[in-house]
């Protein structure tokens, strides 16, 4: 069948990625070069933001039909070093390479050095993200739909070290004072090397989730995180 790679609008997509498995598929889907809407169906684990289950997939598909949905557009993070361009639609991490030892990354923003960090990692989320590895170190959760950076650190040093969260026009450059990685989204790999910059910004493109029109994203954090629920003896 004929097919045309333009990419359709947000507000009526004429086409769409399905995507079969957990939140890991999606956010590869979202960094798809097509640049697609996107919606999950949840067969994985978590299924943070998938739009339905398998047992909820026919409904979906026909409300999709009707017009009866929401189509959500996130921001995401374009890192860049050399030539090269890194997407990510959850967060680009700064990590050490080995298990010992500790990095020294100093952070600019918008040219100016705003602080040196002794940690594991840097971690470079978005609103979107924020529900990743992000809150597992201690970063704080933000509404998707915001437009903000977080930068949160990996083990700090210093105890005084707390995460930031900054406005969607921050331009950012990282360097590490040794070789670290960077991985976006926890599934693609790149190395840095030692005094290497780094530079982060949002990206010019947005990554768009198709979901069901009654989801509530403070309902599924209380269904994930069990919010307000008794612990068990």
């Amino acid at each position: 069948m004929p097919y045309s790679l333009e990419p359709p609008t947000a507000c009526n997509p004429s086409e769409a990625l399905l995507c079969l498995g957990g939140d890991g598929t999606l956010l590869a889907a979202l960094r798809h070069p097509l640049n697609l809407p996107c919606f999950g169906v949840h067969v994985g684990h978590l299924g943070f933001l998938t739009a339905t289950n398998l047992e909820g997939v026919l409904e979906f598909l026909k409300a999709l039909k009707r017009g009866d949905y929401k189509a959500h557009r996130h921001l995401m993070l374009e890192g860049q070093k050399g030539n090269q361009h890194i997407l990510a639609a959850n967060d680009l991490v700064v990590s050490k390479k080995d298990y010992y030892g500790m990095l020294e990354l100093q952070l600019f923003i918008d040219g100016v050095l705003a602080n040196t960090y002794k940690v594991d990692g840097l971690i470079f989320a978005t609103p979107l993200g924020s529900t990743a590895y992000n809150i597992s170190v201690g970063g704080s959760v933000l509404d998707p739909l915001c437009q903000n950076i977080l930068i949160t650190p990996i083990a700090p040093h210093s105890l005084s070290e707390r995460p930031l969260i900054l406005g969607a026009r921050a331009c950012l450059k990282v360097v590490s004072n040794q070789a670290c990685i960077v991985v976006a989204d926890g599934q693609v790999r790149h190395t840095l090397r030692p005094k290497q910059s780094l530079f982060i910004q949002r990206a010019k493109r947005h990554a768009i989730l198709l979901q069901p029109l009654e989801r509530n994203y403070f309902k599924v954090l209380k269904e994930k995180f069990a919010w307000g629920s008794t612990p068990q003896n």
